[in-house]
């Protein structure tokens, strides 16, 4: 909806008037000033004896809307600052407002720079910040997905491989090599893990490298990500 269809309602104080008075388009006039003289002119076509009005009703934006002036200058600014926002990224006015309440009552500058773009989900924002900043070895650590790659080792034939294709250098018998597979594959996927990470190579990157990602928790990044990010009408907004 175009900011210049918005009205708001002004009635006479006077009980003689209630329910009368008059609509009037605020955006539809070039200057504040300009829509303080239609103002004005639309009192003096009432009866003389009506000196006090009050803001009733709007199109949506009663929060902005003042007795007497219709809505105060800064508001006006602030409203016609929100609309060409809105225009740039494709959400209409009303959209803008539940965006800045959400926010704390937010100003341009601030949506300006909490805008991430538009995503379907939280979790393809993740993805593309993950695509975006890499992963660090403390992300790595905080959502390595233990039980996916344990279950891979598992599944296939790494661990047999690691424990039983060079028995002779680490074992003293093909037996003893068997009874610490046995003995490792018994474990939750998530310890076979850290097994291996930590006390067969020793740390995530050395293990697994560039194919970390590949058992990135993007789940649950993404769920952690909502204590600092909100997605609003297929868009993404920084709370910061």
């Amino acid at each position: 909806m175009k900011l210049d269809k918005i009205y708001i309602f002004m009635e006479p104080y006077d009980y003689n008037y209630r329910g009368q008075g008059f609509y009037i388009y605020p955006f539809s006039f070039n200057s504040w000033d300009d829509f303080q003289d239609g103002l004005r002119e639309s009192y003096e076509n009432y009866p003389p004896e009506v000196e006090e009005w009050e803001f009733v009703d709007s199109d949506g934006i009663n929060d902005y809307g003042e007795d007497g002036i219709g809505m105060t200058e800064a508001n006006w600014d602030m409203l016609h600052e929100f609309a060409e926002f809105g225009d740039d990224i494709g959400l209409d006015i009303y959209q803008v407002l539940s965006v800045s309440n959400n926010l704390g009552g937010a100003d341009k500058d601030y949506l300006e720079e909490s805008y991430m773009g538009g995503y379907d989900s939280m979790i393809d924002y993740a993805y593309e910040l993950i695509d975006d900043i890499g992963i660090s070895k403390e992300l790595a650590e905080n959502y390595f997905d233990w039980d996916g790659f344990g279950l891979a080792l598992s599944a296939n034939g790494d661990l047999w491989s690691l424990i039983m294709e060079d028995w002779e250098d680490q074992y003293d018998s093909e037996a003893e090599a068997e009874a610490y597979y046995e003995e490792i594959s018994s474990m939750r996927n998530s310890e076979i893990a850290e097994w291996y990470v930590y006390d067969l190579v020793g740390d995530l990157e050395s293990a697994l490298g560039d194919s970390m990602k590949d058992y990135f928790n993007y789940s649950k990044f993404a769920r952690d990500l909502e204590y600092d990010y909100t997605l609003m009408f297929d868009r993404i907004w920084w709370n910061h």
